[in-house]
């Protein structure tokens, strides 16, 4: 192909080094003695987006020419290390429906849609903060989250155009006051979801996926935008939706701690099993991609959702104190964001004159490099590791702008990097052992390679980004074999048996795609369970599994234990009770589809299994294109 900014043939305008580019370790990390925004440094060297080979001081690929829209809370677009790759008149602010999506003067706390900008786009080489991983790309803001939007921008049309859906139904009174900003957008970075602490209703016309599925279709002359989204930050604990409505407040570890005389059995390492699942969201896959978080130590972030649709790693640190975070742009002045006076002040009162070990955490004229207080250290969570992934994408869509999203999607999977080699393996494993029973149930599984050669695991995804593997791959990429069009459905799919085994009523159904040759791309997993054990189940203290008989590739499509434990005791599916479950895994990528898959409802309540008193479900599986 021609030559491309992977050749450092475009040249962009390079000033001066960004102060704050060495202490940012998740652009290059050299270890434990690189000088970082925290008391501790127990950094991995290496553990970084590997940008410096991609960037090559601001003359190889940098972004330029592909727009990324932050689809979040507000965006500083007058920011110092923003405005100039701010696209003029191209945001939207869906509060006041006007150009501006910039938060109030003053913030008590970094503003969230501006730290998750910076980490993406802040301008490289311009003597300013930190540095994005697409440096140059343009960017755009459309705020959503928290936002209520005017009477004439209802809240469903805020959320097609805010994906770039203008031309779905239901919106077209206000598309006139939107226009066409979201056609001219590369990649929507959604650092936010919903979390549920019992199973939601699974809606088709849920309005985030359908304006996600335009935006594949239609957007990029065709070759569809790139969506990515943070999988959460709830592993440990979490704030969840009830079906009624109402929020629960669930940390998995203490209420597995508390109930332990009613579980029936004992908990290994309760600490491996994700409180928070990105399959408890059942909209938005596989149209965007879900990204988890890692720790500058190359171990998952504390709080990185775990789960089969997770696609790729990225960025986050811990909380920017004792351990890093990510730095990035904070909300303009002294008086507003994370490193306003009052924060300072608080900060201080707490760690003392350690204080001055946090670069990018001193505010005013205590320091050169940030007088204004315009940046900070404390960027976290898979809200930062989300844009981290982003700006590699702009990257891979400047070295081959006809990469449709789903070759982005592949590149990302084939060149991530396996990391935390003994996660989930051996006495690190968590299992649940019935009591009197003579095994376990594995509640997560190690790092698994596929028939197709790709590594999976639910922390992780397929790995950490690659950004130089990633852009050499993108710059000479061809379409790999077995690709299709259209997605797949089972032709068929068996009445579930069931038995009882280890403890647990087993509930077993097969389905198949009639022999077909072609591969997987992302796969989801429907199911409609009627409850005919007799009994009342909490859905918490069922495991839903899939394994594809031929490969014996296998996938925890959601453990048991979960934040649905807690919610499912007062949500219960009664006996004779219908629910509707609805997973996406990725374990099964460039897999042939030519064998049957095993679909596995464990009741680990063992309520049903014996005869007459099952879980009936017939599986449909769909397959999406590689």
């Amino acid at each position: 192909m021609a030559a491309t900014c992977y050749d450092g043939k475009v040249a962009n305008v390079v000033g001066a080094d960004d102060p704050f580019y060495a202490n940012a370790w998740h652009l290059k990390n050299t270890g434990p003695t690189q000088v970082v925004s925290a008391l501790a440094n127990n950094g991995l060297a290496g553990i970084d987006a590997r940008v410096e080979t991609v960037h090559k001081g601001g003359v190889g690929c940098t972004g330029l020419g592909v727009t990324i829209a932050i689809v979040d809370s507000a965006l500083e677009i007058g920011h110092e290390d923003l405005r100039d790759n701010a696209l003029a008149n191209q945001s939207f602010n869906f509060a006041n429906n006007l150009n501006d999506p910039s938060p109030a003067a003053k913030q008590a706390k970094l503003d969230h849609g501006t730290g998750v900008g910076g980490v993406a786009v802040a301008r490289g080489w311009n003597g300013k903060g930190s540095r994005g991983t697409a440096p140059f790309a343009s960017v755009v803001g459309y705020p959503t989250v928290g936002v209520t939007p005017l009477a004439s921008t209802p809240a469903a049309a805020m959320t097609y155009l805010s994906f770039g859906a203008r031309a779905l139904a239901g919106v077209q009174a206000v598309v006139a006051l939107f226009g066409t900003r979201a056609d001219g957008v590369g990649i929507f970075n959604y650092s936010a979801g919903a979390d549920y602490a019992a199973p939601p209703v699974v809606n088709d016309d849920e309005s985030q996926e359908l304006a996600a599925k335009y935006g594949t279709t239609n957007l990029r002359a065709g070759r569809g935008a790139l969506y990515f989204q943070a999988t959460g930050n709830e592993y440990t604990s979490m704030k969840g939706m009830l079906p009624d409505g109402t929020s629960l407040d669930v940390n998995c570890l203490e209420v597995l701690t508390a109930d332990a005389a009613l579980l029936g059995g004992t908990i290994a390492n309760p600490n491996g099993i994700s409180c928070g699942n990105p399959n408890q969201e059942p909209g938005n896959k596989p149209y965007f991609y879900q990204v988890a978080a890692i720790h500058n130590t190359g171990k998952a972030a504390s709080y990185s959702n775990a789960g089969a649709a997770n696609w790729i790693t990225g960025f986050g640190g811990e909380f920017g104190v004792e351990e890093v975070a990510i730095i990035t742009t904070d909300d303009s002045s002294c008086a507003s964001g994370q490193n306003n006076a009052e924060n300072r002040d608080t900060l201080f009162a707490r760690i003392g004159a350690a204080i001055s070990s946090l670069i990018a955490d001193l505010f005013g004229s205590a320091t050169s490099k940030d007088p204004a207080c315009n940046y900070t250290g404390q960027m976290n969570g898979t809200s930062a590791a989300t844009p981290s992934v982003s700006g590699v994408a702009a990257l891979m869509l400047e070295a081959n702008p006809l990469l449709t999203w789903r070759d982005v999607g592949y590149i990302l999977a084939k060149t991530a990097r396996k990391v935390d080699d003994g996660i989930a393996a051996g006495a690190s494993l968590p299992t649940f052992t019935a009591t009197g029973a003579a095994a376990g149930w594995n509640l997560d599984l190690p790092w698994v390679t596929n028939k197709a050669g790709f590594n999976f695991q639910n922390r992780y995804g397929f790995g950490l980004i690659d950004a130089d593997a990633a852009v050499k791959l993108a710059a000479a990429f061809t379409t790999p074999a077995g690709r299709r069009a259209a997605e797949l459905a089972t032709t068929d799919g068996s009445a579930a048996t069931t038995a009882k085994l280890n403890g647990a009523g087993v509930n077993t159904a097969t389905a198949s795609f009639g022999g077909s040759t072609a591969v997987s791309g992302a796969m989801r997993v429907d199911l409609t369970v009627t409850n005919n054990s007799g009994a009342r189940i909490n859905p918490g203290l069922l495991q839903f599994e899939i394994t594809n008989t031929k490969t014996n590739t296998k996938s925890i499509l959601l453990p048991a234990f979960t934040s649905w434990y807690a919610g499912g005791k007062t949500n219960e599916v009664p006996n004779l009770g219908v629910q509707k479950f609805r997973f996406h895994t990725n374990a099964f990528y460039g897999e042939a589809l030519d064998g049957s898959f095993e679909v596995k409802v464990i009741d680990l309540s063992n309520k049903s299994g014996a005869a007459g008193k099952a879980l009936d479900f017939r599986p449909v599986l769909t397959s999406f294109s590689l």
